[in-house]
């Protein structure tokens, strides 16, 4: 069988998207989009998925974007599917958030298609990633030295609803499969800018052999399997520490007892302090950077109880046993107690 299709038979099989579901299909026009567009159709007969269509306009490109737009949602019409799509500034929204118009995009596309999916009554949205995209991500992570969490590459199957089901396809076999059929898709001119950082990434990986790509995506996939067994670790011995409160402010907080982090291999310590501030950080950013998160997890190490701030933004102190996360005070104006330097950034 096309792997395309067995893809999408697997996500069937083991519950990644349920038969009868309700999903909508993230669609932008482009090859993988479109195989997903036309398999998701496909596997839908024997499924019974109920599909409809999402696409984002990002404000970018103008005349091709909107050619973009109407390319979807002709495809969706012929298809018979329902259609949706939202307009977004993604570069008025890299100003405001102080985001790269990468990140940006990205911020408001999966806020769009959030909202598509509830007017649709979608459970699900599917995006296309697949696995040249995991091994891109791999490398970007490795550039910027990040953790666990980022070099492991897009999620199967996120919290919010988002699945991938395509992790285990490369680019080659989706566009065998739209050859097959004869579609044609649409191509985004701005793959071209090396000013952005996946595309040098991809540049750089179209210049390597079939053994080394692979390599990297078999590398990807072990680091998804060690992020899915942290997580599991996290909800089994983590998770049940924590307590929800109020800081002195009124604002938030999160609480959890120190031992269960002192008990912990530093992995599971990093995944766990990423996900109690995660509720915290600004919109399209991580709650703190590499190097923060090492100063951390030394302080917690070491023992006692100290006072730290991500980014100036979210307040850690530990005293009487108890990690405290919430926001910074905004009239606090005491002195905050960092780690020692030199903790490797990972």
């Amino acid at each position: 069988m096309d792997p395309v299709l067995e893809a999408l038979e697997r996500a069937a099989a083991a519950g990644q998207i349920p038969r009868d579901a309700c999903v909508l299909l993230a669609v932008s026009g482009g090859a993988d989009s479109l195989a997903l567009l036309f398999g998701a159709v496909e596997a839908s007969r024997e499924t019974g998925w109920r599909l409809s269509v999402g696409h984002v306009h990002h404000g970018w490109r103008r005349r091709e974007a909107d050619r973009d737009l109407a390319f979807v949602s002709d495809h969706a019409r012929r298809l018979g599917l329902p259609f949706f799509h939202r307009r977004r500034d993604a570069r008025r929204a890299a100003s405001e958030l102080g985001l790269s118009p990468e990140a940006a995009a990205r911020h408001v596309r999966y806020a769009a298609l959030a909202e598509m999916a509830r007017e649709a009554g979608a459970s699900l949205v599917a995006t296309a990633h697949q696995k040249d995209d995991a091994v891109e991500s791999l490398l970007i992570a490795r550039e910027r030295r990040g953790g666990l969490a980022r070099l492991a590459g897009p999620r199967a199957l996120r919290a919010d609803g988002v699945v991938r089901p395509f992790l285990d396809v490369g680019r080659r076999e989706i566009l065998a499969f739209l050859a097959a059929r004869g579609l044609e898709h649409r191509r985004d001119s701005t793959n071209g800018d090396l000013a952005l950082s996946r595309n040098r990434v991809r540049r750089g990986l179209a210049e390597t052999s079939e053994e080394e790509r692979a390599a990297l995506a078999e590398r990807v996939f072990a680091l998804a399997r060690e992020r899915d067994r942290l997580e599991e670790e996290y909800a089994r011995r983590v998770a049940p520490a924590v307590r929800r409160g109020s800081g002195a402010a009124g604002n938030d907080a999160v609480e959890v007892e120190a031992r269960a982090l002192s008990a912990c291999e530093d992995e599971l310590v990093r995944l766990a302090l990423s996900r109690l501030a995660g509720p915290f950080a600004r919109a399209g950013r991580p709650p703190m950077t590499g190097r923060e998160r090492e100063r951390l997890v030394s302080r917690l190490r070491a023992g006692g109880d100290f006072r730290f701030e991500a980014g100036r933004r979210i307040r850690f102190e530990l005293r009487r046993g108890r990690l405290r996360i919430r926001l910074r005070d905004a009239a606090a104006a005491e002195p905050v107690y960092d780690a020692p330097e030199g903790t490797p950034a990972r």
